[in-house]
């Protein structure tokens, strides 16, 4: 008798019905599963797993002969609650409720042999394809017995390593729940899993890439069959060539899946597809879901049974899951009854004037939603195409909290923890930029600096090196392996009315004494509130970043000599905007420590005026005047000013504090600036609370 969920799938499950064309399919080239890699690395971990396996294989092959000896006796319905967690960092990875349902859909009507190709399984195996007897369900209520749709997300950029680490972020546990991971990376496979075993349980679980789940959304027909594939290793089922990662090799042929009906074979290359394939002296089964041909389109009764068997083993608490009272523990059987509200946001950090795209994923049976914004604005209705779903522009700065009510004609519920939207003014930064990161002083004091890491060391203060001062920003590179990220980002920056934007900074680096590698600074800029990055400088390992000799243990620069600056320059009109954001970002290759201090950041108009806050200078009655400007050795400087002094400050590039001028009385004053060193100066004038600022070049 088939169970709701499966009566659906017959009319909605539309599958590869003329994949025959290998690699090139739907125009990318597959990836394979990734189950060989990952159960090495495991059986590395775990010493004792691969012997205990390896031992209990004539046991699972008994019992899966006993199973198949019954016959159609073994014909009991076995039910695997299931928990997808989507590990996003707000990409194209966070894929829908509808693709995870899809994936479902696929998935389940593979193991019933309801999938719509079957009637293309060649002529040598119909006889053997199976009925797994075998239902996934998403489960309706968490660990807690909460309710729950079966469908957690989490923010993290542990995505992109697809890794054990990013399963410890979450997992449910396995005694209970099939463990589905979706992420922007599978290792570099297209998913992977590990055999059943008795240890691990916190990594018990099946790890996919976002495009290869279920047949719609960033996935497709052609990959959908993935998540089929890793639920059979999941199962104890090898490759039909063996438990390796390398299939199309001669030794196949000496090699046994375990599986009588699936005759020994070399195994298809990834995206072959050929149906008549005879590799070890019969017909090979290449629409074997445990094949890389990408054109699956079965399981066998030996597989069924071998399946079953794992099913009925304490191993992995495998035969825990499908028992009476864990189905009622997990609410598989349940009505979809109103339960919880719970949205997410494509973005949390905005500028003003940026949309919000909010994304409801609530539970069950929602008809209407109400969406407080936080900024005054309640968006309330039932046309799903408009309110499910909405966009929202904040035009106000500050932090906002949003909660969405929803309900249908048995109540209402309201999200309990708000999204917090936070939404950046224009300027916020103080122009010019002088940023020595010491303590309770400038912008990093203030917050306007944020930390975001991949993985790694992320930038950090350090307490005792800096170039002009105490402090100074460092990632201590020298604990990283290499290939680990961090970005230091800040707030915005007025940069309109200016023609020229000028960047500088001091930065230290050196090699680990065991050799050159290849680590990565740069200093990006984005016009579009952080949606996309433009990299400005890019200072490397094997060029110009170095600036001591290699250290052989933690390098901390121990003077002024081991530190180098940069200034660039940016003058493309499409930067010079209210709302510009810079950033720092470091990418590890194996070197040693990095550090960074005095930014300074400044606009320069038509006339060579430093952009400031202050008002217009027309108001103010201050002049300044230098010349020659650039020079090549000393310049006279003409201050005039209103009031009953002034204040002359001359300051480098690096925001330190090079000469100092107090003028008395209402006037003016000529003075002759002299022994600046080369480079650009910021000549500044005060007088009455207000000041000029002007640039200084200083040539070589």
């Amino acid at each position: 008798m088939l169970t709701p969920i499966l009566s659906s799938i017959r009319t909605t499950v539309v599958l590869i019905l003329a994949v025959m064309c290998g690699l090139t399919a739907f125009g990318q080239t597959p990836l394979p599963c990734g189950q060989p890699n990952a159960q090495d690395s495991f059986d590395a971990a775990y010493p004792a797993a691969g012997p205990a396996r390896e031992a209990a294989e004539e046991g699972t092959r008994a019992a899966a002969k006993a199973l198949l000896q019954r016959g159609g006796e073994d014909n009991e319905l076995y039910i695997i609650p299931v928990v997808f967690h989507v590990v996003h960092d707000n990409g194209e990875e966070n894929i829908s409720d509808a693709q995870i349902h899809d994936a479902m859909a696929v998935l389940n009507a593979d193991f019933r042999k309801l999938n719509a190709d079957t009637n293309q399984i060649v002529a040598g195996f119909v006889d053997v394809a199976a009925d797994i007897d075998v239902e996934f369900r998403l489960a309706k209520r968490d660990p807690y017995g909460d309710c729950h749709s079966g469908i957690n997300r989490i923010e993290s950029e542990l995505t992109y390593e697809g890794n054990n680490e990013m399963k410890q972020l979450i997992h449910w546990p396995r005694n209970s729940y099939m463990n589905v991971y979706v992420a922007a990376s599978a290792a570099g496979a297209a998913g992977y899993t590990n055999y059943p075993s008795d240890w691990g349980a916190g990594t018990d679980g099946i790890v996919l890439r976002h495009d290869y789940v279920g047949s719609i959304g960033t996935s497709n027909p052609y990959r959908s069959r993935t998540l089929t594939h890793e639920c059979g290793h999941w199962l104890n089922l090898p490759h039909t060539w063996g438990s390796s990662n390398n299939p199309n090799e001669a030794d196949n042929c000496d090699i046994d899946d375990g599986v009588d009906d699936t005759p020994l074979c070399l195994g298809s290359p990834v995206g072959l597809c050929d149906p008549e394939r005879t590799t070890c002296g019969s017909l090979d089964n290449i629409q074997n879901y445990m094949e890389y041909s990408y054109c699956s389109r079965m399981y066998t009764m030996g597989q069924r049974a071998r399946m079953r068997a794992a099913l009925n083993d304490d191993i992995a608490d495998r035969d825990e899951l499908w028992t009476a009272q864990n189905l009622e523990d997990t609410g598989v059987f349940e009505e979809e009854l109103l339960c919880k509200a719970v949205f997410s946001a494509d973005r949390r950090e905005i500028c003003l004037g940026d949309p919000v795209q909010f994304t409801d994923a609530s539970f069950f049976g929602v008809t209407t939603w109400s969406w407080d914004f936080g900024d005054g604005n309640v968006l309330t209705g039932s046309n799903e195409s408009v309110h499910r779903n909405p966009s929202h522009t904040y035009n106000t700065a500050g932090e906002f909290e949003v909660y969405l009510t929803v309900s249908n004609e048995t109540g209402q519920v309201t999200s309990q923890d708000p999204v917090v939207i936070r939404v950046l003014d224009n300027g916020m930064l103080p122009a010019p930029l002088f940023e020595g990161f010491e303590s309770g002083q400038g912008p990093w004091s203030d917050g306007q600096w944020s930390v975001s890491t991949l993985s790694g060391q992320p930038w950090q203060i350090r307490e005792t090196t800096g170039y002009s001062g105490a402090r100074s920003m460092y990632v201590r590179n020298r604990q990283n392996e290499g290939g680990e990220i961090t970005r230091m980002t800040s707030t915005t920056f007025d940069a309109e009315g200016a023609v020229t934007l000028f960047i500088g900074y001091k930065y230290a680096f050196s090699h680990r004494a065991t050799g050159e590698t290849d680590d990565r600074l740069k200093l990006q800029v984005s016009k579009d509130c952080g949606e996309s990055w433009n990299t400005r400088q890019f200072h490397r390992g094997i060029i110009d970043l170095p600036t001591a000799e290699p250290h052989g243990g933690n390098f901390y620069p121990s003077g002024t000599s081991e530190w180098t600056g940069h200034i660039e320059e940016v003058d493309n009109e499409i930067y010079m905007i209210p709302n510009l954001l810079i950033r720092f970002e470091f990418e590890s290759k194996g070197g040693n420590n990095v550090f960074l201090d005095d930014i300074n950041i400044y606009g320069v108009d038509a006339s060579g005026n430093v952009q400031t806050f202050v008002s217009p200078l027309s108001a103010l009655n201050l002049s300044l005047n230098l010349f020659p400007n650039p020079t090549s050795g000393n310049a006279t400087l003409e201050a005039f000013w209103s009031g009953e002094g002034a204040t002359l400050h001359v300051r480098d590039a690096a925001g330190r504090l090079v000469q100092q001028e107090a003028f008395r009385g209402n006037g003016g004053r000529r003075i002759l600036l002299e022994g600046l060193a080369p480079g650009v100066h910021l000549v500044e004038l005060n007088a009455a609370g207000q000041r000029v600022v002007k640039r200084l070049m200083v040539l070589r």
